[in-house]
């Protein structure tokens, strides 16, 4: 499966021009996942709620209709985040279309004490795995990877691909570059993760978006500015849990060797 990740500068409050960059970035692509940041679509850098909510928009909405044209061009599935609207409900989301449009949408479930995360809701829909046309496609959103519960759900689940829209500062160190093969050695799953780039709110961002494979190696990494990382990997490999380095001496099974009868106070 060919991956691209599209690590770019939103433009705070402005969906028009970000979402013309999103179509761009789908558009040239030339692979079967597209991979964007979070808040994509409208920045990420809110002082308030109810300014938020101005620009917030429902899913499905206008942003994955028009992404939907894109990808059904080009055979592929996208993956983007942005601001959602639900009632008077406000969520980090990340949305999932396909050539066939919509596919489903995952909501940020962690909220750290940032950005418009500060006033957002709690993610209500827990962990879906995603069926797409290329892989079974796990999605976490920025903070979320620093909980090992929630890529090992989603593992659990059947994903192969784990995709993490995120915006990572200079201060996530640790985050960006750590803790993506980690997550991928130890659930046997791929990561791609997708950062911005730029200032904004006073915080500049990392980039070094990053394609790691199942066994945690990592495939590719992007610097610190605009760029479209690609990386080829082979979905079906994360399904193959038993890892035999020396047949009969050395093999691993990172899920089958799991003693879940020992583990009660993790969901505590």
């Amino acid at each position: 499966m060919r991956v691209a990740v599209v690590q770019f500068d939103p433009c705070l409050r402005d969906s028009a021009a970000n979402l013309e960059a999103l179509r761009a970035g789908v558009r040239a692509a030339d692979a079967d996942l597209v991979v964007f940041p979070e808040c994509a679509l409208q920045g990420y850098s809110y002082d308030s709620r109810d300014e938020a909510l101005l620009i917030a928009q429902m899913v499905p909405g206008p942003a994955t209709a028009a992404l939907a044209e894109d990808c059904a061009q080009a055979r592929c599935v996208a993956i983007f985040g942005l601001l959602e609207r639900d009632g008077d409900r406000l969520f980090n989301t990340a949305a999932i279309v396909g050539p066939d449009g919509l596919i489903g949408r995952y909501r940020k479930m962690h909220l750290p004490f940032l950005g418009v995360d500060r006033f957002a809701d709690p993610g209500d829909l827990g962990f879906p795995v995603f069926e797409t046309p290329v892989a079974r496609i796990g999605v976490l959103i920025c903070f979320d990877l620093s909980f090992p519960e929630a890529a090992r759900c989603l593992k659990l689940a059947g994903a192969q691909v784990l995709c993490v829209p995120t915006n990572w500062p200079l201060a996530a160190e640790v985050s960006c570059v750590h803790s993506p093969p980690v997550r991928a050695q130890e659930n046997h799953i791929h990561v791609v993760t997708a950062d911005r780039v730029g200032e904004e709110g006073g915080f500049r961002f990392r980039g070094e978006s990053r394609v790691v494979d199942c066994s945690g190696r990592v495939v590719a990494v992007a610097g610190a500015g605009v760029e479209v990382l690609r990386a080829t990997i082979d979905p079906a490999a994360a399904d193959r849990n038993r890892v035999v380095y020396v047949p009969g001496k050395y093999e691993l099974d990172r899920v089958g060797g799991r003693r879940p009868e020992h583990y009660g106070p993790v969901s505590s």
